[in-house]
């Protein structure tokens, strides 16, 4: 993937019609996402498609991100998954679609889980915290005892923030914080 074909790249908010071609790119990426039930997406998309995106190229899904606003700190998203087609990888599209998740919902802080072993993802939420300019803390969130042993590896949280407006706007994608 070239970077002149990125900016061809639509990012919107999810849809019902979105769920198989989301669920066929989640499945195509285990084991590094979890793959919950397609009823838990179609729920995404009825419920929180105003903070869930979904990244088309042509007319193929090719990114899929998905979170919302914590309802006991209301300032805060939380993302819960986000996945990019192999072929898209390198040119920072997670990173763009969680910037659009920020600005959509206005959030001062951003949390999101990653397993010790995702490199990636820590990589990607500490480069937003570094981007916006900000502090990225990290705790353990739920402990593999939490998980009783079952192989499910502890889930670290990482807390950005806070973010200021004016941090987002000056980011590297401000330019394209425009939902369609």
């Amino acid at each position: 993937m070239n970077k002149k074909r990125t900016k061809k790249i639509k990012i919107r908010n999810l849809t019902s019609d979105d769920i198989k071609e989301v669920y066929h790119l989640l499945s195509a990426n285990r084991p590094y996402v979890g793959l919950n039930s397609r009823y838990t997406y179609f729920l995404l998309a009825k419920d929180f498609s105003n903070t869930c995106l979904v990244a088309e190229h042509d007319g193929k899904i090719v990114g899929f991100s998905s979170g919302y606003m914590s309802p006991v700190r209301n300032d805060t998203f939380f993302s819960w998954e986000a996945v990019v087609h192999k072929d898209y990888r390198g040119n920072q599209l997670q990173k763009r679609m969680l910037l659009h998740q920020i600005w959509l919902t206005g959030a001062k802080y951003f949390e999101g889980t990653v397993n010790p072993s995702n490199e990636a993802s820590k990589k990607n939420f500490l480069g937003l915290a570094q981007m916006l300019g900000t502090s990225c803390e990290e705790t353990v969130m739920f402990s593999e005892e939490d998980f009783e042993n079952d192989g499910h590896e502890a889930e670290i949280l990482f807390r950005v923030g806070p973010i200021s407006t004016h941090q987002l706007l000056s980011s590297t994608f401000s330019n394209q914080l425009v939902i369609t």
